[in-house]
């Protein structure tokens, strides 16, 4: 029982990890758009 509760909670906290990640990359790219606005394509939100 305790193997499932730690598999249960590395689970959550890759979770939490990786929608962590996916808001760090979503916000990054606004800076490099102010940088050079001309060479990159406008972001779309798929959300």
């Amino acid at each position: 029982m305790n193997l499932h509760l730690l598999a249960g909670i590395a689970v959550l906290l890759i979770l939490a990890a990786a929608s962590a990640y996916r808001e760090a990359l979503r916000n990054e790219p606004i800076r490099r758009y102010r940088m050079n606005p001309g060479k990159l394509p406008p972001v779309e939100e798929q959300e």
